[in-house]
């Protein structure tokens, strides 16, 4: 879910260790030429701290193993090794390393530039899909840098939505690749160190992991340029590309499920839906032999070939479930939250939403408005009455979970849309910039913004 990490998640908190601040650096700590100013992140294997360097005043991101790790052989060896590959890789579209060591208790250190930005993921969602254009952009970007870190013999492994910054630039942004945490060295000894993941080491984000990777076989180049295709059909169409009720289901889908087509849901080129297709297939000899070729195949593709999507009324229905963290959580409040979910799918479909989001504990459901007033008035109505009722059928459900709260948020704005009623592609515009108009309606309950009741009676 959105506000927490379930025990078996591997890019998360370990299921034996609390991610408690006690260990916490005070502000004012030296750590080399970094003094800490405070913490930023908590994660399962390390805090990140902004820091200043001292004779630069320049903004860092300290990144300090936990305590209780740093005396776990392997442990300290894996963040070693992100230091040891982060100093090779110099790329601008890599995080820029600033210096690494330890601490006086021993715990290791890896000073980062610090990157004023959000995650691709919270990107995406702002924005919603992007165009062919736009997402070849991104995917050109994270390909180079790809490519730098494969000629050093270093394969990332994780690559996806939650590692890669967008960083601000004008009305765009430029991205970096972060979190070479679970990198695999093809040749260790480049680096001066010895092998540290056997060949059957399982390590990775199961929505984003090669079918290589979930059978514990050997990885190499592909395995990124496998990822990177599952990258670039979430950047097309605003959702993963293989969507899972549990983490079971969700790796026999990328063990055997057929790759999806772009195509199907946006409008693309043939050639990107071709390219897509190869870096999905299953066996790694039938993917791209590297990035670099899969970056010749997308330049290639005739853009202007795709058909422009019109700019209509639209609305849509925005469904949060998060569990909080506060609470004890167990299997009970992850499947009330599944339920609320299945329940938010019904609703939207018996109100004519087609889904535009539908992961990481949210659901989105969006359709277009009449254009005419009386008609929009009525369907804006409607869709205040679909709402309401959706909010009284989840707080009548049984047993629900205290720990799972939900917030639903009801808004119209104009989108970028393809496709008759019922079946229309959202391709962007005003409307799917969520972040817009969601911000402040994290708390459970229904928001419905004056867009979306404007002209109507309902209050």
């Amino acid at each position: 879910m959105a506000a927490t990490t379930k025990p078996h998640d591997l890019t998360g908190t370990l299921a034996d260790e609390d991610p408690s601040a006690s260990d916490d650096l005070a502000p004012g700590t030296l750590a080399g030429d970094f003094l800490v100013e405070e913490a930023r992140s908590h994660g399962g294997f390390a805090v990140v701290y902004l820091a200043e360097q001292l004779g630069t005043g320049r903004p860092a991101a300290l990144k300090v193993l936990r305590r209780r790790l740093a005396a776990r052989s392997r442990i300290l060896e894996r963040f070693q090794q992100e230091a040891a590959a982060l100093r090779r890789l110099a790329h601008p579209h890599i995080v820029e390393i600033l210096g690494a060591g330890d601490l006086p208790d021993g715990r290791p250190y890896i000073a980062m530039e610090w990157l004023e930005g959000r995650t691709l993921r919270h990107e995406l969602r702002a924005r919603g899909a992007l165009s062919a254009a736009e997402a070849l952009a991104v995917v050109e970007e994270i390909g180079g840098a790809l490519s730098a870190a494969h000629a050093l013999g270093i394969v990332h492994r994780d690559v996806k939505a939650q590692n890669i910054m967008a960083i601000p630039r004008g009305g765009w942004f430029t991205t970096r690749l972060v979190d070479f945490g679970i990198a695999k060295l093809l040749e260790p000894e480049r680096l001066d160190r010895g092998p540290i993941f056997t060949q059957s080491s399982v390590l990775g984000t199961p929505g984003s992991m090669a079918p290589e990777q979930i059978a514990g076989r050997p990885v190499d180049a592909r395995t990124d340029v496998y990822a990177l295709g599952l990258l670039l059909y979430e950047l097309l169409t605003g959702q993963p590309a293989f969507q899972a009720d549990n983490l079971i289901e969700l790796e026999e889908l990328q063990l055997f499920a057929p790759p999806p087509r772009a195509g199907d849901l946006v409008a693309v080129p043939p050639a990107v839906d071709a390219a897509l297709a190869r870096c999905l297939q299953k066996s790694p000899d039938a993917r791209y032999p590297g990035v670099d070729a899969l970056l010749a195949d997308l330049r290639a593709a005739p853009l202007a070939a795709r058909d422009e999507a019109a700019v209509s009324d639209a609305a849509a229905l925005h469904v949060g479930v998060s569990l909080d963290a506060g609470d004890e959580l167990d299997a009970a409040a992850f499947d009330d939250a599944e339920a609320v979910l299945a329940l938010a799918r019904r609703a939207a479909a018996d109100a004519g939403l087609v889904t535009v989001v539908d992961g990481g504990g949210v659901l989105v459901g969006a359709t277009t408005l009449p254009g005419d007033p009386e008609g929009g008035r009525a369907a804006r109505a409607r869709l205040v009455r679909a709402a309401r009722a959706l909010e009284a059928t989840i707080a009548a459900r049984p047993s629900p979970s205290p720990a799972v709260q939900v917030a639903l948020v009801l808004h119209a704005a104009p989108a970028r849309v393809q496709g008759a009623r019922g079946q229309q592609r959202f391709q962007g515009g005003e409307l799917l910039r969520l972040d817009e108009w969601t911000a402040g309606c994290s708390r459970s309950g229904l928001v419905i913004t004056p867009a979306a009741r404007a002209g109507t009676d309902e209050r």
